[in-house]
């Protein structure tokens, strides 16, 4: 690389290191003509190697959901949670703190409750209650916060107290209450690994604010990681999903269909009852109450196999006690007459996921190689798109009759949007009003591509998948970069990415391959890839290059191959299969070794 190309790269870079990306965003204490939203935003600082934390206040017209004004952006005081009650009267604030920089192991935890007006009400040294562990903060598998309707209570999930130990040549305690148990002292515990480092038993906590007595929730779940707790309407229980530790717990957030129980706990009564089949193979995640606390949803998925399936949503008339009943099945092939439907990818629903009405649940899923908003109706589970340009859109929040989401596509910055649900009871489609200018990103065209297999599989014949192929617009290619994901379950979607739009402005032609068994092409894609790892997805993505530099008139001199994890696995085989095709490879924590893996790996389908 000359000097003008790596000055060139760098320029570019710190060009496009400006664009933040949305990292959370909700609804405020909203009133009859006003929706407040509150939204944090992350940006990279290059020079300091990390990135800044703002957020940025909207106040918007309800009736037009036009802007009315915004705030500057505000540095963001670092907490683990921020959740509103109820009312939007009270939030409370969840922050650790270290009180010895130089003893991290000695932190401590503190319950902020504040409110509307400005002041703070209470501080609760949770620690000193000495019930249970560290605070669990959104990590996307167990951990939750959330007030009941009389905002006197607080549900949340913490780590189990951990039991004193000792060793066997140790003295004997002299407390007779919980004495150390001997010989366990040096016991290894195994976490939840990736993400989840030092996270090994979560329990469900609830806190009375008025009281300051905690109650722990782990009588008849000693074997158990429980997390994801909702009240229920009539604030007399809980209801959380339990995930049971063996055979391991290692790889939850990219092997999350661990077999599970969704429990129901009466605090009057002190009972444990589960809502679904205790000996089922089964994965169950996410409940969600709607409005008018009727009614009871929930993700579940097939426990074990692939580590990355399609979702059933699953529906729970509360009020009449009936047993669990489909709402939307698996979707086997990724052709259907909703538009567009290929069924549920997601792993978790937003917090507040329905209209205000209580008829129709909206959630976020892959649809091919992009991710749309859908909703369906309760009564007669039809399904709709609620988006309509390709891209990447995300549900962010839902209050009342407003839903506010985020979307970008691969030549669009992250961007914040909300619109109006009156319309979907109407059977009208969303009019979704952008809270900021949207920003383009000059210089670059792209396109999805489909590709049929030459060579089908056996079982799943019909089976196509795609790839989306980015090209500066402005210039000549300089070389074609073939990117496969990991994974394997997983997908590219049409997403802005710093190092994709990099790449193509730089003036190479790129090519996102969503090989057979990427999530959003229906739960047939995904088994067509078990058992076939290594052949399968590898001549997908060789004939997707193939193809491609067929159709676009590219330098077959000039082919390289990106990838890391199974797409790194990938690049690997390509390059020792075709050593002639590919000129180089760039291989991120590839797997290379599988003798050395095969007691490591938490992914059963290897």
């Amino acid at each position: 690389m000359s000097k003008q190309d790596e000055s060139e790269a760098i320029s570019l870079f710190k060009e496009l290191a400006k664009y933040p990306e949305v990292r959370s965003a909700k609804f405020l204490n909203s009133q009859e003509h006003y929706m407040n939203v509150e939204s944090v935003w992350t940006q990279r600082c290059l020079e300091k190697s990390e990135s800044h934390k703002f957020k940025r206040n909207y106040l918007i017209d309800a009736d037009t959901s036009e802007v009315i004004t915004r705030s500057n952006p505000q540095l963001h005081l670092e907490c683990d949670w921020h959740v509103i009650s109820p009312s939007g009267q009270k939030s409370v604030v969840i922050r650790k703190h270290i009180p010895d920089k130089t003893k991290p192991a000695e932190e401590k935890w503190y319950f902020e409750v504040w409110a509307s007006s400005g002041f703070c009400e209470k501080v609760i040294d949770i620690s000193a209650t000495e019930k249970h562990g560290a605070v669990y903060d959104d990590d996307g598998a167990f951990g939750s916060v959330a007030w009941n309707t009389a905002e006197d209570k607080i549900v949340y999930v913490a780590e189990k107290k951990k039991v004193e130990s000792a060793s066997y040549f140790a003295k004997p305690s002299k407390c007779q209450d919980n004495p150390p148990e001997p010989g366990m002292k040096f016991v290894s515990t195994e976490d939840w690994g990736e993400m989840l480092v030092d996270k090994k038993q979560p329990v469900v906590c609830v806190i009375d604010l008025n009281s300051e007595e905690v109650k722990v929730v782990e009588q008849g779940l000693e074997n158990m990681s429980c997390g994801q707790a909702v009240w229920c309407p009539d604030d007399k229980g809980v209801v959380f999903s339990a995930f049971f530790q063996e055979p391991f717990r290692l790889g939850m957030i990219y092997c999350p269909v661990r077999r599970s129980v969704l429990h129901h706990y009466n605090l009057e009564t002190d009972s444990l009852k589960p809502l679904t089949d205790e000996n089922g193979n089964i994965s169950v995640r996410s409940a969600r109450f709607s409005p008018d606390g009727s009614k009871l949803v929930y993700l579940e998925c097939k426990a074990g196999g692939p580590h990355c399936v399609t979702q059933k949503l699953m529906l729970i008339n509360w009020l009449e006690k009936e047993e669990c009943s489909v709402l939307i099945d698996i979707f086997e092939s990724a052709s259907s007459d909703y538009d567009g439907f290929h069924g549920i990818y997601s792993q978790n629903l937003t917090v507040n996921c329905w209209n205000s009405c209580s008829t129709h649940v909206i959630f976020s899923t892959s649809c091919k190689s992009a991710k749309h908003i859908f909703s369906v109706e309760l009564q007669t589970g039809s399904i709709t798109r609620l988006t309509d340009t390709p891209g990447c859109w995300l549900v962010r929040d839902i209050q009342g009759d407003h839903i506010l989401a985020s979307v970008s596509c691969i030549d669009m910055s992250p961007a914040l949007v909300v619109a109006s649900l009156k319309d979907l009871a109407k059977g009208m489609s969303l009019s979704w009003k952008y809270l900021d200018p949207v920003t383009r990103i000059p210089g670059i065209k792209w396109q999805f591509k489909s590709h049929v297999p030459r060579i089908p599989n056996p079982v799943y014949s019909s089976l196509t998948y795609e790839s989306i192929v980015l090209q500066p617009s402005n210039r000549t290619s300089k070389g074609f970069i073939l990117f496969p994901h990991g994974g394997p379950h997983s997908v590219f979607p049409a997403a802005y990415q710093i190092y994709f739009v990099s790449l193509v402005r730089l003036g190479f032609t790129v090519a996102l391959v969503n090989y057979r068994g990427s999530t959003g092409f229906g739960e047939a894609s995904i088994l067509s890839l078990v058992g076939n790892i290594g052949d399968a997805d590898v001549k997908d993505v060789h004939q997707c290059a193939e193809e491609i530099l067929e159709e676009f008139q590219l330098d077959k001199d000039r082919v390289v191959l990106l990838g890391g994890s199974h797409g790194g696995f990938l690049a690997a085989h390509l390059l020792g299969q075709y050593p002639d095709f590919y000129k180089a490879a760039v291989i991120r924590n590839g797997v290379t070794n599988l003798v050395t893996m095969i007691a490591l790996t938490d992914i059963p389908d290897w």
